[in-house]
């Protein structure tokens, strides 16, 4: 199956502002080619695609101004995303798309060519689009302008037949100059009633402004803004919009940090989500780093060059990837067209960003490279050196061996090694070397480069990964656009390898955890059934990262701890039907562990109200069967059991089943409890009693297992309400399932 992905929508979800989009020409023969006679893929896609353009503009209105980002993982597919998108603009009657294509020219070509192929633009003699890449200045050369205003000329004369008006699609470099003569050249149209559909790739790159930090400084000292200072980019996609009466801003984007921490009064703040879901053959972060762990290998520190460790011969972990890898070359031509061996296969190692550097690794890979094959083809059988490398290839064939079914036998792989390791093309890729790869021209590839292989590049079959590079300032979005070893990889994933210092793995691995806790929250909001704006920003994250630029930011962060501490429901009541769904989940877990129950221990002269039952139970069922099932009222504990929740599934997915502990406070009989000004529950824990002397009752808050996951469980009767039978709950997280938390920080 193809890399589509499952779109999820996170905004107003009002019914009354949606229109219907239908399918068309350019979609069907899109998704035809895609998938082929994979009907339940075309219609999956055709009903996710129809659910994201709902909520761009309905092009039968004379204005629209909206602004959308589309969160889904890396590598996972976004391009087809866009690209379905974009057919299905033109399907309803957009006459202009814009593609703000990266921020290089190979990015940009990337894309070009893409949306080209795919959208089969150069073909059939009655074409449906005009596509340009980086419109040229008109006062210089005016034709770029006078091709789209003889098209938009087509759309407004009443006497067009439908079968000849061609969408504009117009990709432009995320680039100062560029987006200027893009500009120049839409002030010179009419675009009063031209539906159009404005498509930021990397949404959340170069496009913020990155003089907002400075500008809430200047109003921190009370300064008077009379004018915003903006980044030149921010200022010109401003521009582009102000620019376009009908127009719908969409940032693609696999780190959503910076768009979702802005301002929401920003110009580029999103008024609604769309959250990607990949297929069922993407490998992300979670096989990576919670799932498979022989993929992921360490780079001592002491083979990682730098100036304070200037290493001369090929680290030992370097010839160990590119055996693996070699291997892998050879299993791949032996296996052939079979189904999930990919075209190409490639290397990717991925030093620091200084050029210099580049060249010290590509120049051991190359003499290695170089060497085996020298050996292998032309040494005897006998030779020392020969059968000292068979037998290092015979270590690395061994580790494959590990992980994939029906690897061919390690004499098939070795019989032509030597020739395939001579047929590997070496590149480097950098502003020196260049960037681009011509991928027909070749199946086995090692690139050896630096930022040019970050954010955006695609590298077809990716198996083995070796990134001996430092955190740098430790953003948690640059690092993970570092990830390009993700992708549709299920069916090859036994031949993947990720080389990494310890470090950069531990980063990698605590970015799932913030990556998962993002969606979990985005998703939850949706089900709330409220505006995004009313969303609390405050995601899981390691205090080893930065969030993302802080230049980009309006507010500052603080952190919270979550974790050592006790996390409560503070208004259980809000919602009469979810009060009836929490209590059904309440009696269905107690009916199912009624029997597990005990009194729990304590002091002889406790009163009623002090005595409770206990019960010892895997933290994976409590987890299933009550903590994952209970529904909050409100946004603010919505927000926190959501970081709960995702805490304890990645913990239970990644480490040995352990217990947990529930109690049932007071065995069930109900408290009364008061509401606060806020309409919260004023004081859920009974209080130590007494407050001096011999310790009769030691309060609820100490009525916990300290390190383990322990859950009380409370039956509450409201004073001054009707309010009786409101199943409550409060758990404790003990230190080692500490997390911290980011947020804006409270003015």
């Amino acid at each position: 199956m193809s890399e589509f992905e499952k779109i999820n929508a996170l905004g107003d979800d009002s019914s009354s502002e949606y229109w219907n989009p239908t399918f068309g020409e350019e979609t069907e023969s899109l998704l035809s080619r895609i998938f082929g006679s994979d009907e339940d893929a075309k219609e999956k896609v055709k009903e996710e695609t129809h659910h994201i353009m709902q909520l761009c503009g309905n092009p039968e209105l004379e204005a629209n101004n909206d602004t959308g980002l589309v969160f889904g993982y890396v590598q996972s597919g976004k391009t087809l995303s866009f690209t379905t998108l974009t057919a299905l603009a033109r399907d309803n009657g957009y006459q202009l798309v814009i593609v703000i294509a990266g921020i290089s020219t190979n990015l940009v070509n990337q894309s070009f060519q893409r949306l080209q192929n795919d959208l089969n633009v150069n073909q059939g003699f009655l074409r449906k689009w005009v596509m340009l890449n980086n419109p040229q200045d008109p006062y210089k050369n005016p034709q770029d302008k006078n091709t789209i205003k003889r098209e938009l000329d087509s759309w407004r004369n009443n006497d067009t037949p439908e079968h000849l008006k061609k969408t504009l699609l117009i990709t432009v470099m995320k680039n100062t100059n560029h987006l200027r003569n893009l500009i120049a050249v839409l002030q010179q149209l009419d675009l009063s009633n031209v539906p159009t559909l404005i498509i930021d790739d990397e949404g959340d790159q170069a496009s913020m402004n990155t003089r907002a930090s400075a500008n809430a400084k200047r109003e921190a000292n009370g300064e008077i803004l009379t004018e915003l200072e903006m980044s030149t980019i921010y200022r010109r996609i401003r521009e582009i919009k102000t620019i376009l009466p009908h127009h719908t801003f969409i940032q693609y984007t696999a780190t959503p940090q910076a768009p979702l921490f802005i301002n929401i009064m920003d110009n580029l703040s999103p008024n609604f989500i769309q959250l990607l879901t990949p297929g069922e053959k993407y490998t992300g972060g979670m096989a990576f780093f919670k799932e498979h762990h022989y993929i992921v290998r360490n780079i001592p520190y002491s083979e990682i060059y730098t100036e304070d460790n200037p290493i001369t011969d090929i680290p030992d972990s370097l010839a160990e990837a590119m055996r693996i890898f070699f291997l892998g070359v050879a299993a791949g031509i032996r296996i052939g067209g079979v189904s999930g061996n990919p075209r190409n296969r490639t290397m990717m190692v991925h030093p620091s960003r200084l050029v210099d550097d580049h060249g010290t690794y590509h120049n051991w890979v190359n003499n290695a490279k170089g060497q085996w094959a020298k050996i292998l083809i032309e040494r005897d059988d006998n030779d020392a050196s020969k059968i000292q490398l068979i037998d290092e290839f015979w270590t690395a064939y061994s580790d494959l061996n590990a992980n994939i079914k029906n690897l061919p036998s390690f004499e098939e792989l070795l019989q032509d090694l030597g020739h395939y390791i001579r047929g590997t093309a070496v590149e480097e890729l950098n502003s020196k070397a260049g960037s681009s790869v011509d991928w027909n021209s070749n199946y086995s590839f090692i690139l050896v480069g630096g930022q040019a292989m970050d954010r955006g590049f695609t590298v077809e079959g990716l198996t083995v990964t070796y990134m001996p590079r430092s955190k740098g300032v430790g953003n948690a979005d640059t690092i993970q656009q570092r990830a390009r070893f993700f992708g549709y990889k299920k069916d090859y994933l036994g031949f993947c390898r990720v080389y990494l210092d310890a470090e950069n793995a531990h980063l990698f691995s605590e970015y799932v955890d913030h990556e998962e806790d993002i969606r979990n929250k985005l998703q939850s909001h949706k089900l709330s059934g409220n505006h995004l704006n009313d969303l609390k920003r405050q995601f899981v994250l390691d205090e080893m990262f930065k969030l993302t630029r802080k230049n980009v930011l309006s507010d500052e962060l603080e952190r919270n701890k979550f974790g050592n501490a006790w996390l409560r429901i503070k208004a259980p009541h809000d919602t009469d039907f979810i009060i009836e769904q929490n209590k059904t989940v309440y009696n269905q877990f107690l009916e199912k562990y009624t029997d597990v129950f005990q009194d729990d221990s304590g002091h002889e002269k406790r009163t009623e109200e002090q005595k409770h039952l206990i019960a010892k139970i895997s933290l994976k069922d409590v987890y299933e069967d009550l903590i994952s099932k209970l529904k909050y009222t409100r946004q603010s504990d919505s927000s926190s059991f959501t970081s709960l929740k995702a805490v304890i599934a990645l913990y239970t997915d990644e480490f040995p089943p352990e217990e947990s502990f529930v109690y049932l406070i007071k065995k069930g009989a109900s408290r009364k409890r008061s509401l606060n000004k806020k309409d919260e529950i004023l004081n859920l824990f009974q209080g130590k009693n007494p407050r001096t002397g011999e310790v009769i009752y030691p309060g609820d808050d100490k009525i916990k297992e300290e390190n383990h996951v322990s859950v009380q469980i409370h039956n509450l009767e409201l004073k001054d309400t009707d309010y009786k039978d409101i199943v409550s709950i409060a758990i404790w997280i003990p230190e080692r399932l500490s997390k911290s938390l980011i947020k804006i920080k409270d003015k």
